[in-house]
C-alpha cells in the first residue's frame, strides 16, 4: 500500500551547543508504504516500520523527525539514489505506539 501524503521534517534546534526542541525545516511530497509483517515483528519491536520514498534528493538526518497526518516518526536509516533519470531519497521511519 503506497500513500501520496505531505509531510514535515523537524529538527533539533540547538542553542548553545544544547538541543532545545524541534522545528519544521521543510515540506515535500511523499509515498509512504508499511514494510512486510515480518520486519514489523521481529526482535519484539513494539513500533510499527515504515518506508518513505521522496522523488528528489533531500537533506535528511538520522536525528530528524518526520510528520505526516499529525503522526511523528523517527528517521531510522537513509539512502540517497542517482541512476540515469531516477533521482530518489529511501528512509526508513519508525513509529512508536
Amino acid at each position: 500500500m503506497i500513500t501520496n501524503c505531505r509531510g514535515d521534517v523537524k529538527r533539533f534546534v540547538y542553542e548553545w551547543s544544547i538541543a532545545k526542541w524541534k522545528k519544521s525545516v521543510f515540506s515535500f511530497v511523499w509515498y509512504l508504504t508499511a514494510l512486510d509483517e515480518e520486519a514489523k515483528l521481529s526482535d519484539w519491536r513494539f513500533w510499527k516500520v515504515y518506508k518513505l520514498y521522496i522523488q528528489d534528493i533531500v537533506d535528511i538526518k538520522e536525528s530528524d523527525s518526520i510528520v505526516i497526518d499529525g503522526i511523528e516518526y523517527s528517521v531510522k536509516w537513509i539512502a540517497k539514489r542517482r541512476w540515469w533519470s531516477l533521482v530518489l531519497t529511501e528512509v526508513v521511519l519508525e513509529l512508536w505506539v
